[in-house]
C-alpha cells in the first residue's frame, strides 16, 4: 500500500473531524467510516484498516508504528490551520478499529 492512497478519503472526513477533536478534549468520541469506501480505497483481501496514532505537541510520536492510512490522515490534519494550531499544546490519541471506528481522545497536558 502506497503513501498517500487515503488522502482524499481524510480530506472528505476532515469537517467531521474537526468537530470531534474539539469535543474530544471533554469526551472521547467516535466516527464509524463506512467499510465499502475504505476497501474501494484498499481492496486487498482481509486487508485491516486499524492503527494507533499519538500525537503530542502536534507531532506523532509513535510514528515507525503507523501505518499509511494513519500517516495521510496526519498529513490532512496538519495542512489544515485550524486543526494543526489547536494540536500544538495537547496529547492526542486517535484509534482505528477492525470495524472501521475512528476513536479520538484529546487532552491538555498539565504545566510543570
Amino acid at each position: 500500500m502506497s503513501e498517500g492512497k487515503f488522502l482524499s478519503l481524510w480530506t472528505k472526513y476532515l469537517p467531521a473531524i474537526r468537530i470531534l477533536l474539539k469535543k474530544a478534549i471533554t469526551e472521547k468520541q467516535q466516527i464509524t467510516l463506512s467499510k465499502m469506501e475504505l476497501q474501494s480505497i484498499d481492496n486487498r483481501k482481509n486487508v485491516n484498516f486499524s492503527f494507533d496514532m499519538e500525537i503530542n505537541n502536534g507531532k506523532i510520536e509513535n510514528s515507525m508504528l503507523v501505518p499509511y492510512m494513519g500517516k495521510d490522515l496526519f498529513q490532512i490534519l496538519n495542512g489544515d490551520s485550524v486543526v494543526r494550531a489547536f494540536m500544538q499544546d495537547k496529547k492526542i490519541n486517535i484509534h482505528m478499529t477492525r470495524q472501521s471506528l475512528l476513536t479520538f481522545e484529546c487532552s491538555i497536558p498539565a504545566l510543570s
